[in-house]
């Protein structure tokens, strides 16, 4: 096939949001016309869109190297390695086109995502201001100005810049995450109603994370009466929201009554638990899978014709929870096996006769922007040092550096043995409601434990948008928030933690 060819063929995977498909076309194209800035170009755009921020900072700096010095290239290449922490290598790269070319308000703007990247609201601030005096209609800056506003604390001007841009972009993408801040702004200052209703951008329509479901039965919507209907109900898109937002299956099975019937559709993973924990409901697993760069969930395990309509968990929100009284004071909606509880009480009291403290320190997914609602595991290095308490590891994927490093430095955390933390989640549950308390930021495991009426700490950003503007966490009355003073400073909430595992257990330092 000729270069042109596969060129047209990347092309049309691009724009039918097959973009891996794209991705390897190009690169069969280049490979053919190795000197095509053009391609080289596409491929670099295409990587940052996948999140391969090394591919994409190769291929800016080819660009940049070859002569390319528009500004959407430098602006992207800084973004590449703002993406992958390289602060400062982005700062050297931007101030530099920016002593030619001050005028440029992308730059300004590139200025402002590293430093909010890093938790440097007031700088991020004052760049994202000197963009919009550059050049006042830059959505762009203005809705990563509104982010820095609500992330100073600053609601209300905030929420007018993310409203401006809520619905002005022509990008989906875009357009997406300026839906999704909105409405997450909204949930933040208490604001429910205003705010689940915004919350229907999560569905990301017209991008590449947009879920299509394989049904042929209408979706439920707020006006339809639940009464002995036949509903197929899906978790949402990531385990946490998942586990989460199943806290309004209690009411949902209430006032669907016991002449219909409810149908739970989850990941696969959580089937076991939730079948368990809802034994009037049919649970099934879904299956989520890529089909020519199209998320298809499919229901393998749906009887045909067994429902007359379905719906995502997250749009019984608007119904079940307009205001805040209408959360449960009571919650534990998960019911971990009682057998395995018992299995791992025994395990954990044959360590130590200590109370028992699992903990979790980071997420599998990284990059700067989420990177930073994450403390660095050497945060934690005065609370693990207490004494009179187990510290158990919970982590999934991935943690032999941490132990190493704690191993190192003599901090003892026990790595519990016989289970897979990542996928066997029903026995995870069993696991965590065998300890005294969860200490972690908010992730798969610690909804899990806090659905199952575990005592759960959470370390999580001041005002975060779950929170939905009080000072606790109305989804589970077993957590307790831990907030640092900034992004900037993760071990101000970790010593907080330090001081309350002190007073809850009487412990000491080791």
């Amino acid at each position: 096939m000729s270069v042109d060819a596969l060129v047209a063929k990347a092309a049309e995977a691009e724009a039918n949001l097959d973009l891996v498909k794209a991705l390897d076309t190009y690169e069969d194209a280049l490979r053919l016309a190795p000197d095509s800035l053009e391609i080289a170009g596409r491929l670099a755009v295409l990587a940052f869109r996948l999140n391969m921020w090394p591919m994409a900072e190769k291929f800016y700096a080819h660009l940049i190297t070859h002569g390319i010095h528009e500004m959407a290239i430098i602006t992207g290449y800084a973004a590449a390695l703002r993406e992958q922490s390289k602060y400062d290598e982005a700062v050297d790269v931007l101030k530099t086109v920016l002593n030619q070319r001050p005028e440029e308000a992308s730059l300004w703007e590139g200025l402002g995502n590293v430093m909010a990247a890093q938790g440097d609201t007031d700088n991020a601030l004052t760049f994202f201001n000197e963009a919009l005096r550059l050049e006042p209609d830059n959505l762009h800056a203005r809705f990563n100005r509104g982010c820095a506003l609500i992330d100073r604390g600053n609601e209300t001007a905030g929420l007018e810049d993310l409203a401006a841009c809520a619905n002005a972009f022509d990008d989906p993408d875009n357009l997406a995450s300026a839906q999704i801040a909105y409405a997450q702004a909204l949930l933040a200052s208490g604001q429910l109603e205003a705010g689940w209703r915004a919350y229907e951008g999560r569905e990301r329509y017209g991008t590449a994370r947009q879920v299509h479901y394989s049904l042929w039965s209408r979706r439920w919507r707020e006006d339809q009466n639940l009464a002995n209907s036949k509903l197929l109900v899906i978790g949402e898109q990531g385990l946490g929201d998942e586990v989460l937002f199943a806290s309004i299956l209690p009411d949902l099975i209430r006032d669907i009554g016991p002449e219909g019937a409810l149908w739970l559709a989850v990941e696969p993973r959580l089937k076991a638990l939730f079948e368990r924990s809802f034994p009037e409901t049919r649970v099934i697993a879904h299956r989520t899978q890529s089909i020519d760069g199209i998320l298809q969930r499919s229901f393998p395990e749906l009887e045909n014709s067994a429902t007359d309509g379905w719906a995502v968990t997250g749009d019984f929100l608007p119904l079940y929870r307009r205001q805040v009284s209408d959360f449960p004071t009571e919650n534990a909606f998960l019911k971990p096996d009682p057998a395995r509880v018992t299995y791992w009480r025994e395990q954990l009291a044959a360590i130590s006769d200590k109370p028992k403290v699992g903990i979790l320190w980071k997420s599998l997914k990284s990059g700067a922007q989420r990177d930073r609602y994450f403390p660095a595991f050497e945060d934690w290095t005065d609370l693990l040092r207490l004494d009179g308490v187990t510290f158990v590891n919970l982590q999934y994927g991935d943690s032999d550096a941490e132990m190493t490093w704690a191993a190192e430095n003599d901090l003892k955390i026990h790595t519990p043995v016989g289970i897979d933390l990542k996928d066997d989640l029903d026995d995870l549950a069993a696991l965590c409601s065998a300890m005294d308390i969860i200490l972690s930021p908010s992730n798969a495991t610690s909804n899990i434990a806090a659905a199952c009426g575990v005592p759960t700490w959470f370390l999580s950003p001041a005002r975060g948008w779950l929170q939905l503007g009080q000072d606790h966490y109305p989804w589970y009355p077993s957590v307790r928030l831990f907030a640092p003073s900034s992004l900037m400073n993760w071990k101000s909430a970790l010593d907080r933690a330090r001081d309350a595992l002190t007073d809850t257990f009487h412990l000491q330092e080791r």
